[in-house]
């Protein structure tokens, strides 16, 4: 069985976390435990040693987005 490659979280990435809501800017990385530290963008609150795979990027939410925004802009008469 094939498993899914997961992006590692790098200083500066903007993420999501499952249960949480807001957005979070990355701002610590520890790589021997997948976990990171987060930053609330707009916000005063921290998240300490969060899982990795709790991470949703929003870079790559915003492409899709943007992607789909294209499509329809193309195919609007």
């Amino acid at each position: 069985m094939a498993t899914k490659k997961r992006r590692i979280p790098q200083k500066g990435d903007r993420v999501a976390v499952v249960g949480r809501k807001g957005a979070y800017v990355v701002f610590l990385v520890d790589g021997s435990l997948q976990v990171a530290d987060l930053k609330q963008i707009g916000g005063d609150s921290h998240l300490a040693t969060i899982p990795w795979g709790t991470l949703t990027f929003l870079d790559e939410l915003d492409e899709s987005q943007n992607a789909l925004r294209v499509v329809r802009e193309a195919t609007e008469d």
